[in-house]
């Protein structure tokens, strides 16, 4: 059987904490192809809005749904779908959701969206260029508008991973040099006990020493509260307070 279909369901994954930018971009994107834009109702967990292009107009309802933004469209008159769509929508909770965008609340809209089952990008089932001849003028636009924000966005995400790994390796390799100069500051303190149990003056070497030790708790506990820079500091600092104490070393041994 085939039917007509009214409704377009649209799915992004992966990107609802970047909502409220996903819904401004998409606005300017519609805005820049010529869509007039009115009744907007937004919040930082939904958006709802009524559509103009050339003669079709409509609904535009989306929201965060987990990790995964949700977008429905309602076409309310002058569209019309190029051909018959054979099973294109599936999924519980679709057709109370579909009657429900033009006058619905915004809590039951939201729950609809949570249990609405959509396939597949974009939400026609056999594929993006499928969905690009079975739909209407503005659907259309709309996947493409979605398809651009979307990779903007993810380039985004992308850097702000690359940003998170990069920050998590320089942890890393601090928390490394931190326990190497750790270890070169205990054998450094070994030395002085067993100089200073031979008789030999290292006060000089033992307050470096442990001026290094209380320099590498501050660097310990500055990695803790996520400041790197004053903890690559402070093991510098440690590190040089390490060497001087050799050198005292040096003069009493």
């Amino acid at each position: 059987m085939s039917y007509k279909v009214d409704s377009f369901y649209y799915y992004v994954q992966d990107l609802s904490e970047y909502f409220e930018s996903f819904v401004e971009r998409l606005m300017t994107h519609l805005a820049m192809e010529g869509t007039a834009i009115s009744d907007k109702e937004i919040s930082e967990d939904f958006a709802r809005m009524r559509v103009r292009y050339m003669d079709e107009r409509g609904t535009l309802v989306a929201a965060p749904v987990d990790r995964d933004i949700k977008v429905v469209y309602q076409v309310e008159g002058g569209g019309i779908v190029r051909k018959s769509l054979w099973g294109a929508i599936t999924g519980g909770g679709l057709a109370s959701l579909a009657s429900g965008l033009l006058g619905g609340d915004v809590d039951s809209i939201k729950s609809a969206l949570t249990g609405a089952v959509v396939g597949g990008a974009y939400g026609l089932k056999d594929g993006f260029e499928t969905a690009m001849a079975d739909a209407t003028d503005f659907s259309r636009l709309l996947a493409r508008a979605i398809r651009s924000v979307e990779e903007e966005l993810r380039q985004i995400q992308r850097g702000k991973e690359a940003a998170k790994e990069a920050r998590r390796r320089e942890e890393r390799e601090l928390k490394e040099r931190l326990e190497e100069v750790y270890a070169e500051a205990v054998t450094v303190g070994e030395e002085i006990d067993l100089l200073d149990s031979e008789g030999k003056d290292v006060e000089r070497a033992r307050a470096r020493y442990e001026k290094a030790l209380e320099l590498l708790d501050e660097a310990d506990d500055a990695l803790k509260r996520g400041k790197e820079m004053l903890a690559k500091a402070k093991i510098r600092s440690a590190e040089r307070m390490v060497q001087l104490a050799r050198e005292e070393l040096a003069k009493v041994g």
